[in-house]
């Protein structure tokens, strides 16, 4: 920023660049046939867009010569500064307001008032008792203000593990309904396994029994492959 311009002065020059912008004349593209709804129609040549866009292009300059005259742009720019100014003497006056003194109405729950606190009493005529016990209300203050922004900290977090967690809270809905539900589909799938090996352990049982010689001399008899083969048969 230039230091020798005033602030009004340096909104001016921007207004009228950007305006200087929004006035440059529009110009089509090398290929803009192909964007044509119909480019195989005679009628749609260079020349009619070369004067569409000279027609548009005047009333552009038109418009913006109206609408921002040299007379709008210094009345915004002056708008501007006043802002600014307002902005900054406010600023100024709140930053050293609590220096000459806390009144009675100063809300000190405030974060930002109580950083403004002086140091030490400004009052002449106040004893060291007073002085002192100032200072130690002051220190406590500062640190359950610290206290309160750590638990208000927390508390962000926490809110937004909430929200977070917010999926889970009805898991048969937002969860596999499956695995949750008690008729589910994988409790079903549970009791069938549960089934098929009680009739597994039920027929290998059966086969282990000395029903007969026969019955132990065809088992012995038989290879691994095959006594597999024959459980499946008996199931």
């Amino acid at each position: 920023m230039d230091s020798t311009r005033t602030v009004p002065e340096l909104k001016s020059s921007f207004l009228r660049t950007q305006v200087r912008i929004l006035s440059e004349s529009l110009e089509a593209p090398e290929n803009w046939k192909q964007y044509a709804t119909d480019p195989e129609n005679d009628e749609l040549t260079d020349k009619v867009v070369g004067d569409v866009l000279q027609k548009l292009n005047a009333a552009l300059k038109q418009h913006n010569r109206i609408v921002y005259s040299s007379q709008a742009i210094h009345h915004v720019a002056q708008q501007i500064a006043s802002l600014y100014w307002k902005t900054i003497t406010q600023a100024s006056r709140n930053q050293h307001s609590l220096e000459r003194g806390v009144e009675k109405t100063v809300d000190l729950s405030s974060h930002m008032n109580i950083t403004q606190l002086p140091v030490e009493l400004s009052d002449p005529s106040a004893s060291e008792e007073d002085r002192l016990r100032y200072q130690q209300l002051r220190e406590r203050l500062i640190g359950l203000d610290n206290r309160r922004q750590q638990r208000q900290r927390r508390l962000d977090q926490l809110r937004q593990l909430q929200h977070l967690l917010e999926p889970f809270q009805e898991p048969q809905e937002n969860i596999q309904p499956n695995l949750v539900t008690r008729d589910g589909e994988l409790m079903q799938e549970l009791e069938k396994m549960r089934m098929l090996t009680a009739r597994v352990g039920g027929r290998i049982h059966q086969s282990q029994r000395p029903d007969s010689s026969q019955e132990r001399t065809a088992t012995y008899s038989l290879g691994s492959d095959e006594k597999i083969a024959a459980l499946f048969d008996m199931m």
